[in-house]
């Protein structure tokens, strides 16, 4: 084992940031250090609260708990929803909104509480609120519905439910939540899932690599501006949650079971914190990344990108059948601007832990990747290196991490990382996954507090001891 610490480049980096956005600092003598967690507040009901029951419902009733609507699909199908939507199509920027459905018994700050049953394949389009409209589970109630499709709108909440297309008649592989702006009807914006559990199949122990080409379907897929992502559980998909948006938060998700990417980040302005991503099938040609990015031909840098407090680990069970080797965080086609990688834990079997090719005022601080074991491809490395063009990563530190290996290219510095050979002089129990430090760890008060997060992964303040801890984690008693 070895400590690696390097005199460092003066970082001028940014990040104070809110629950809605990131903004800059280019002094570093005012640099802040970011905030723990993701601050989140579920919208407040302000209105009336209509209920739907696909069991006892009808939709000759009122809607009120004692007469309820039918199902959801069926609220929107018989313009129950009073909103705003665009005048003119296809969209361009300044068009007019001009009220919809008026008069309709459902408006901004109410609420449809779903009861069990199955309430088809939801599609809202063109509903632009001036605030939240909740759609949610009644408390002890899991409905479910097919798909979730939601374009050119604002302001809703949805929450609670199961989302499968195994609950409709016929399979049908499309991806299960898509939220997104529309080229002929408009932009969508400020829209929160939350709390809703989206799967292919309920079992795929038996599915073979054909099964999972064939039926698994993607998660969520979201573009537009300030969307939040929170609290889903996504199983048994091909690619979990991709973001190609902007000034958004997926925070607390689980992506279990996939066979592509578990997340995508193609936007700026995003943060990714406390999310979990794990079980990777290898089924085709995809190079499988816990998390991925890249920003190719025409497109700009991906700028101002947080990813904080996550949980990435290739297979839970080493006889997972049809087990592959997932990269971590793979940034490889850049260039990737005043990003913030901090208390990640990755665990993965491949070179690449998390790899940044094209870097510019970038931080990987406080880290911990391991390798579950010495075979090829790996042991896994944190590395910041040149563009595929040749084109030199600036002004970027990798910094108090706990991996097998530290690379770094011309114009990056590292410093206080430790390059870990024996797993169990540092860690409780790696091989269930725990890689908290034990007490009298090398790593313990070795770090720097230099742009340091002030809190772990588990959300314990640094430093806990006399200094900061190397690797994820802070040692408590």
């Amino acid at each position: 084992m070895r400590y690696r610490n390097k005199s460092s480049l003066i970082l001028p980096l940014f990040f104070g940031i809110g629950f809605l956005f990131c903004s800059q600092s280019t002094n570093p003598k005012q640099q802040l250090n970011p905030p723990g967690t993701v601050q989140f507040t579920e919208p407040e009901i302000t209105g009336n609260f209509y209920y739907v029951d696909p069991v006892n419902g009808s939709m000759d009733n009122d809607g009120s708990e004692s007469k309820p609507w039918k199902t959801l699909q069926q609220v929107f199908d018989s313009n129950l929803v009073e909103s705003y939507e665009f005048t003119d199509h296809p969209y361009t920027e300044g068009t007019l909104l001009q009220i919809k459905n008026q008069g309709a018994p459902v408006k901004a700050g109410d609420a449809l509480i779903l009861l069990n049953g199955y309430h088809g394949s939801i599609d809202i389009r063109d509903y632009q609120n001036n605030d939240y409209i909740t759609i949610k589970a009644k408390e002890e109630h899991s409905p479910e519905v097919s798909f979730v499709s939601i374009s050119s709108c604002a302001y809703w909440h949805v929450k609670g439910l199961s989302v499968s297309p195994s609950f409709a008649n016929a399979f049908e592989k499309k991806t299960m939540a898509a939220l997104q702006s529309h080229n002929w009807h408009g932009p969508i914006s400020h829209v929160i899932l939350n709390s809703c559990s989206l799967y292919s199949v309920t079992d795929i122990s038996s599915w073979s690599a054909d099964d999972w080409n064939e039926k698994a379907c993607n998660g969520i897929s979201v573009n537009g501006d300030s969307m939040y992502i929170i609290n889903n559980h996504i199983k048994n998909s091909n690619f979990g949650l991709t973001f190609s948006c902007n000034k958004s938060i997926a925070y607390g998700n689980i992506i279990e079971n996939f066979c592509g990417d578990g997340m995508r980040g193609l936007g700026n302005d995003l943060i990714f914190e406390s999310n979990v991503v794990k079980n990777c099938y290898d089924v085709n040609d995809n190079h499988d990344d816990g998390f991925q990015s890249w920003s190719i031909n025409d497109d700009p840098p991906r700028e101002r990108v947080v990813l904080r407090g996550n949980l990435i680990i290739n297979y839970e069970d080493a006889n997972q059948p049809l087990k592959g080797t997932l990269q971590g965080i793979g940034c490889f086609d850049g260039p990737y601007v005043d990003w913030v990688v901090e208390n990640n834990v990755v665990i993965v079997d491949h070179w690449h832990g998390i790899s940044f090719y094209g870097a510019h005022n970038c931080r990987i601080i406080n880290n911990t990747v391991i390798d579950p074991n010495k075979t090829k491809p790996g042991p896994c490395w944190i590395r910041i290196t040149d563009h595929k063009n040749k084109t030199p990563s600036t002004n970027s530190v990798i910094r108090n991490n706990i991996a097998p290996s530290i690379k770094v290219a011309e114009g990056v510095s590292e410093d206080h990382n430790f390059e870990i050979e024996s797993f169990d002089s540092v860690f409780v129990d790696w091989q269930a996954f725990n890689l908290r430090l034990i007490p009298g760890a090398p790593v313990i008060d070795s770090g720097s507090s230099e742009l340091a997060p002030i809190i772990d992964f588990d959300g314990n303040k640094r430093p806990a001891g006399n200094g900061i801890d190397i690797g994820a984690f802070e040692y408590t008693q």
